[in-house]
């Protein structure tokens, strides 16, 4: 796959960073924060953040979300990339559809080094950037739904809508990392898998946090209570991209996210919720996956997904 190695790309994987079916995550590598209290650098101002995403990516998409559901498209910029990996991993390809509008990258990576030319890590999305002083502030997707969630709402159209209400901090945490690592790490641990058994173990271990869920959304509207939190749109990004990706091309194929009656309906309550479905642009989530996955990057066509089909969690 490739990475940053003291700033210079190279198409080996470095020994502690070899993905595989156990190991998945890696450290991100920029962790500051914008603050609206004045203790960084990195103050909230309108028009000087650009959030650097792929519409392909899971992790990109919680944060996504969350910049439309807070009222921030005005304030904070996308840019989108190649919904297909390159040869040196995220790009903006050469179609001239996408551009970088900061420093005229061709690949992600430029911009890792414009930001610390001795980098060494995974060159991931999302990331954002910050124009004024033309380096990434942070590439953590937590992170960054986090950051627009709280730090923002002055500049925000929606500033009372909360994913991370205080009160419930501790639950979404520990929430969080349970879908983390269950089911957004857990299907790359199915695809990844080296042996039958690391496969299996990856694969049992996935459905059984699909059928936790399932159940405890049989008995409240969202995995918290009665509004959504920072662990359904973490969620969603999983549900959302399932059964047209994960089902077949990463054999995570017990269950399909239909076959799930709570699931399902939950993962049509999200999509309709005004400014998701935004966010979503399957054709284009599925061209990225099979391009980078696929021989020939042939997309099929199906499956057939109406995520706009009325549900039942009007409760």
């Amino acid at each position: 796959m490739g990475m940053l190695v003291n700033g210079v790309w190279q198409n080996d994987d470095a020994s502690g960073f070899v993905r595989d079916g156990k190991n998945v995550r890696f450290s991100s590598g920029f962790h500051d924060w914008v603050r609206n209290d004045g203790t960084t650098e990195f103050v909230p101002e309108a028009s000087r953040y650009a959030l650097y995403l792929n519409r392909t990516c899971p992790w990109s998409h919680r944060a996504a979300v969350t910049r439309e559901l807070k009222g921030l498209s005005n304030v904070i910029d996308e840019v989108l990339l190649e919904p297909a990996m390159g040869e040196q991993s995220w790009w903006f390809g050469d179609s001239g559809e996408y551009v970088d509008p900061a420093i005229g990258a061709t690949h992600l990576h430029e911009l890792y080094t414009v930001s610390d030319p001795t980098f060494t890590g995974r060159v991931s999305v999302p990331i954002l950037w910050d124009k004024k002083l033309e380096r990434i502030v942070n590439n953590d997707s937590g992170a960054l739904a986090r950051m627009f969630n709280s730090e923002f709402n002055d500049l925000a159209e929606f500033p009372q809508a909360d994913f991370c209400p205080e009160p419930l901090r501790a639950e979404i945490d520990e929430l969080n990392d349970y879908v983390g690592d269950r089911l957004n790490d857990g299907v790359y641990r199915c695809l990844l898998a080296k042996s039958q058994m690391d496969y299996e173990a990856a694969f049992d271990r996935l459905f059984e946090a699909l059928d936790f869920l399932d159940g405890q959304l049989s008995r409240q509207r969202y995995l918290l209570g009665p509004n959504p939190t920072e662990p359904d749109w973490r969620l969603f990004a999983c549900l959302v991209r399932f059964d047209a990706i994960y089902y077949s091309l990463y054999k995570c194929n017990l269950r399909r996210i239909v076959d799930y009656p709570n699931l399902w309906d939950y993962t049509r309550d999200l999509y309709q919720i005004p400014g998701v479905a935004c966010t979503v642009d399957m054709d284009r989530i599925k061209a990225g996956y099979y391009g980078i996955l696929s021989r020939g990057g042939i997309v099929p066509k199906g499956p057939l997904i109406d995520l706009d089909a009325p549900h039942a969690r009007h409760r």
